[in-house]
């Protein structure tokens, strides 16, 4: 297992989160009246059916967007989408982002050079200024304390606060206020977008309101695999989302987008650019989703980025962020072996999973993670991508019958591998 592992008061941290979040998921299942295998059900079928006929339905979403008034662009890998975006940001220099996964796939260093880009997720807004990676896809900066974050903010600002959440969360409030009212470009991700046109986005924490509606241009990247059938197979992402994501019964904020902001009221007349964005983009990402399809993988598209995958996860516990890549966890390791190439894979731990499952049985659509790293895993092994403890290994089995090599009646075997 590669990677630093995590300190005592991290994954002390980390357990209590997760189990108060278990016990918040089960309130809000029975507040929706819901049973957990029935809606994790219903939920694979829907991720199913969008996916079996995705091309169908991306060229019908992409058409209604269209003709919504909303510029569709599609992205084989980074490079390209990157290129959108600095095509679309010229002349423009201040960004405020929402939380996107999609965004971090894809960023890179170097990338917008010369322009201010302020997130405004409060978790990544923290990251952003203690210079450190998230550590979760939803509660991105849960490994630092309030002193740390207090300390960064009186070296950075200059402001004393207390090292107290609803004092961070207050600074953080007035002085992104500042930053979204002289922004030009807005860029969030989306959580689903219909097969007739409309994107959804939630949120928390208003944020994703103002990134999308203050700033005159909005860039909305997402992989393609967040297109589904009709509204409400949407909305159940959405309230799986919410449910799985932080255990909540449904998101505070749930923005539905069918083009820019426009008003008739002077006789009828249709004026692009009232209140909220002139300008609506979206990029539709490929970058190894179809090869994902084409190679057997297509559960991983499956996938709504709520993060349980790892909450239970007994390596995410000893290693962090170091199991995975650009996405955390076992998706990460089998998107990055598409997305990038195969040697990123085992860089980003594929062998240290266990195959407990404990991923599979809270992932909300069902997603067989253990499988499908079982197969990346057989992928590896043709192109002789075994790691050095790996060969050892399997050399002592063909040589003795077991893993650890030549055994000694009473003494403990020199390597054990698993520490």
């Amino acid at each position: 297992m590669k990677g630093d592992f995590l300190n005592e008061k991290i994954k002390a941290v980390l357990w209590r989160v997760v189990l108060e979040y278990k016990e918040k998921r089960e309130k809000a299942l029975l507040k929706n009246n819901l049973e957990y295998e029935k809606f994790r059900e219903e939920l694979y079928q829907i991720k199913k059916k969008s996916i079996s006929q995705i091309e169908i339905l991306k060229k019908k979403a992409i058409e209604a967007l269209k003709e919504n008034g909303i510029n569709v662009f599609e992205a084989k890998d980074g490079k390209e989408a990157r290129k959108i975006i600095e095509k679309l940001t010229e002349g423009k220099t201040k960004i405020i982002k929402a939380k996107s996964n999609a965004f971090n796939e894809i960023e890179e260093e170097g990338f917008l050079t010369g322009k201010e880009l302020i997130e405004t997720d409060l978790g990544d807004f923290i990251c952003q200024i203690m210079e450190e990676k998230e550590s979760h896809p939803v509660l991105p900066a849960i490994h630092l304390t309030p002193e740390e974050i207090a300390k960064k903010i009186k070296e950075k600002f200059g402001k004393d606060i207390e090292p107290k959440s609803g004092e961070i969360a207050i600074f953080v409030r007035n002085l992104l206020r500042e930053k979204v009212s002289q922004s030009e470009v807005g860029i969030s991700g989306a959580n689903a977008i219909t097969s007739d046109g409309k994107i959804l986005i939630l949120e928390n924490e208003g944020n994703i309101s103002l990134v999308s509606r203050w700033p005159e241009t909005h860039i909305i990247i997402s992989g393609f695999e967040k297109i589904v059938e009709n509204l409400e197979d949407a909305l159940k992402i959405i309230k799986a989302s919410a449910i799985w994501g932080t255990g909540q019964d449904f998101p505070v904020y749930v923005s539905i987008i069918s083009g820019p902001s426009k008003t008739a009221d002077i006789q009828n007349q249709t004026v692009i650019g009232a209140q909220g964005a002139k300008e609506v983009n979206l990029i539709l990402l490929d970058n190894g989703r179809e090869k994902l399809l084409e190679q057997g993988f297509e559960e991983i598209l499956y996938c709504i980025n709520c993060g349980a995958c790892l909450d239970f996860c007994p390596v995410f516990h000893q290693i962090g962020r170091n199991y995975g890549s650009k996405y955390l966890g076992s998706k990460g390791i089998i998107f990055a072996g598409f997305s990038e190439n195969l040697k990123k894979a085992v860089d980003s731990n594929c062998f240290s999973c266990a195959s407990c499952l404990a991923c599979y049985e809270n992932c909300p659509a069902k997603i067989n993670l253990p499988e499908l790293m079982k197969k990346l895993r057989s992928y590896l092994e043709k192109e002789n991508l075994q790691t050095e403890a790996n060969k050892e290994m399997i050399e002592n089995i063909r040589k003795f019958g077991n893993p650890f090599g030549k055994l000694e009646e009473g003494k403990i075997p020199k390597k054990l591998y698993c520490c």
